[in-house]
């Protein structure tokens, strides 16, 4: 059952990565103002025989992260590991498909650049993982107290 939820999401997630990353491409092409339509960076076209084949090859490579990101959300799913537990491993999991894939993409020219990647990405991930657990300790307070209420109507019957 697990299996056939992962590949769902997968299959879900990537073509949906592939449309936002068309979007981004066009959102940064209109943003640069010269009227060129520029899908990929430069450095990455020019790994490729044409922009063709490295807008495809990126574009494969996104629905990648994006179908393993939903794939691994079944992580969240196995209840006898604690919270942070299996957002460390979903963690390890994604970060180690997502961060060489990124670098691959858009080739950061420095160590720096490099890590100033990685950095934005784990942040990201730590500040979204952060809210989560923050919006379900809120949900588990919620239901503690309406447990406690509906406890002390019954002893009051």
């Amino acid at each position: 059952m697990m299996k056939k939820k992962m590949l769902q999401r997968a299959l879900t997630s990537a073509p949906i990565c592939m449309l936002i990353n068309h979007l981004v491409g066009i959102c940064a092409s209109l943003a640069r103002g010269d009227g060129r339509y520029s899908p990929v960076t430069p450095a990455f076209a020019a790994r490729f025989p044409s922009e063709t084949a490295a807008v495809v090859v990126q574009m494969l490579l996104i629905g990648l992260v994006g179908a393993v990101f939903a794939a691994c959300s079944v992580i969240f799913e196995i209840e006898r590991w604690s919270f942070l537990k299996q957002g460390l491993i979903h963690l390890a999991i994604t970060a180690a498909v997502a961060i060489p894939i990124c670098l691959f993409c858009w080739l950061p020219e420095t160590l720096g650049g490099a890590l100033t990647l990685c950095g934005s990405l784990l942040f990201t991930y730590v500040a979204v993982w952060t809210s989560q657990y923050l919006v379900y300790r809120h949900r588990i307070r919620a239901l503690d107290r309406k447990i406690k209420a509906m406890n002390r109507e019954e002893e009051e019957e």
